[in-house]
């Protein structure tokens, strides 16, 4: 690979993606929704390495003239990397109608890709569709496990067969990645760990449910380590999961946060309920990933959760 071009540059994880690759002197395109003046000045600074298109997903089918305005030309080993997803308000706004023009978007990216001579079209799926794929097996009737995520993940699995569909008659390299929960600085997406991370430090009241569900969490950095080693060597319609390797009970993720940042607040678990789906350690299993590609996590989840807290809790961040 010696170009990309990125959709969703711009995001928590994109913008980190975009910044590696071009550590690894590859030419990339990064493609965004926002005015480059209108992003964080950390992600700006993360891809300030590439070329930088502003443009909506709805108008994708445009980017060869975008391209051909800023004179950026496609070579023979270029791959299209599309992370661009979005809802009418957040991505699990359990609006149908956006969550499902996504996935027109995606088959739009995938042509356009075609036509400006890219070779390899990567597609990033969500970690929720582990959930969703059990969710939708059960019986209604008797069962009333709910998912907010649902109708987003149902979006994105209709996205990942439309692709591969459509990839096998155009005969372009296509493949399919999730990844685990990513946690790294600038993330504004509230997740728990980060979430528990400052009721740690500001000694608020630590409240949880039983935490016996398995969980994977990895760093930024070796989630763009994942995507890269997937461009570089991942195999046509396979499709890879980016994970730690190692799972864990969610509450164990809680236990060894509160031993790095001990709080003089108790933990307390089993105190909410949860009703939702239970995953299973092969759910988050990356033996494919590993076997294609080599690929070895570089970050512990301790290492990872001290580049967090100094990014939340350092005074003099920028």
């Amino acid at each position: 690979m010696k170009q990309a071009i990125i959709t969703g540059s711009t995001g928590f994880i994109g913008s980190s993606f975009v910044e590696f690759l071009v550590s690894k002197g590859i030419d990339v395109l990064a493609i965004g929704r926002k005015d480059i003046n209108n992003i964080s000045k950390i992600r700006s600074k993360r891809i300030k390495g590439a070329s930088y298109i502003n443009l909506d997903m709805k108008d994708i089918s445009n980017l060869g003239d975008k391209i051909s305005e800023i004179r950026w030309n496609v070579g023979n080993d270029c791959v299209f990397f599309n992370l661009a997803w979005g809802g009418e308000a957040k991505l699990s706004d359990l609006n149908i109608n956006a969550q499902m023009q996504n996935v027109a978007w995606c088959v739009n990216a995938l042509k356009i890709s075609e036509d400006i001579g890219c070779k390899r079209f990567v597609q990033v799926g969500t970690m929720e569709e582990a959930f969703t794929h059990k969710y939708l097996k059960l019986d209604h009737n008797k069962n009333d496990q709910y998912n907010r995520h649902v109708i987003y993940s149902v979006a994105k699995i209709a996205a990942k067969y439309a692709l591969q569909l459509k990839a096998s008659n155009m005969g372009i390299d296509y493949i399919y990645l999730l990844h685990s929960h990513v946690m790294g600085e600038d993330d504004d997406k509230d997740s728990f760990l980060q979430v528990t991370l400052q009721k740690l430090i500001n000694g608020e009241d630590l409240i949880f449910s039983s935490g016996e569900q398995f969980f994977d969490v990895i760093s930024l950095s070796d989630c763009s380590l994942g995507y890269y080693l997937i461009c570089e060597k991942g195999k046509s319609n396979q499709e890879y999961w980016v994970g730690s390797g190692d799972p864990r009970k969610l509450r164990e993720y809680v236990e060894r946060m509160y031993k790095l940042f001990p709080s003089k607040k108790e933990m307390n678990f089993g105190k909410l309920p949860y009703n939702d789906i239970i995953l299973e350690k092969d759910d988050f299993s990356i033996a494919n990933l590993v076997a294609d590609t080599g690929y070895k996590p570089l970050m512990t989840f301790e290492e990872t959760v001290k580049d967090l807290h100094d990014s939340l809790f350092d005074d003099n961040s920028d």
